[in-house]
């Protein structure tokens, strides 16, 4: 299986030679959010390449998930080779904003702000790649989490959005699988991300790098695409 990395380099030298209307999205679509078959909420995502810092070329990956309690937007801009560069989140509770996180990374340093109306809290972290910043409810972070070959491991560093800490976690690549997409049966590869706490992550990507499933079994929650990928 290829790596994100190539995957994405691919894709924006596709996006870079093809016309202007062409460009507007890289990938987009929804999930639907199961606890015990029964839906819970969707995400609506769409990636797009971006001119990214002085005109290095970058991707923004925006991304909204609905629950009946909340909805929690989410905007991420990475580098060409998938270094995050900035993250926004906006989470909403009864049509009032409850949370409000706004980050840049510059180099080693992840410098981020978290206001609620209970008052504001700025935080500075040291980070290193492979990092990725692991929001509540965000499901697209998949798509910049390391994928080893099958039976290999591969650690990575993690900053959570939830308490704004950094911890570390081990991605394993896991054996070919099926996942039925909207009826359709489609070949993917799993992969397993175990926290350093012993929370476990599942999610499966097609071999072209489509992300079309997220198990959280910690909850019982399941995020699967309603619509199989094009490839």
């Amino acid at each position: 299986m290829r790596s994100p990395r190539s995957i994405i380099a691919g894709l924006l030298g596709l996006a870079a030679a093809a016309p202007l209307a062409a460009q507007e999205y890289m990938d987009r679509g929804a999930f639907v959010l199961t606890r015990g078959g029964a839906e819970m909420g969707r995400v609506e995502y769409a990636v797009r390449a971006t001119p990214g810092r002085q005109g290095r070329p970058g991707l923004l990956t925006v991304a909204t998930t609905r629950t009946p309690a909340r909805e929690v937007q989410y905007a991420l801009e990475t580098s060409a080779e998938l270094a995050p560069l900035t993250y926004q989140s906006t989470e909403t509770t009864g049509g009032r904003v409850a949370r409000r996180l706004s980050a840049q990374i510059f180099g080693a340093r992840f410098s981020a702000r978290a206001s609620t109306p209970e008052g504001d809290m700025a935080r500075e972290l040291p980070v290193r790649p492979p990092f990725v910043i692991l929001g509540e409810d965000d499901y697209t972070v998949y798509y910049f989490v390391p994928r080893p070959d099958e039976g290999v491991q591969r650690s990575v560093n993690v900053v959570r959005t939830r308490d704004l800490v950094a911890t570390t976690g081990t991605v394993t690549g896991g054996p070919v699988d099926t996942v039925q997409v909207a009826g359709r049966p489609v070949a993917t590869r799993r992969f397993e991300l175990r926290l350093a706490d012993g929370e476990v992550r599942q999610f499966w990507v097609t071999p072209s790098g489509s992300l079309v499933q997220v198990a959280l079994p910690a909850s019982g929650i399941l995020a699967s695409r309603t619509e199989a990928p094009p490839h």
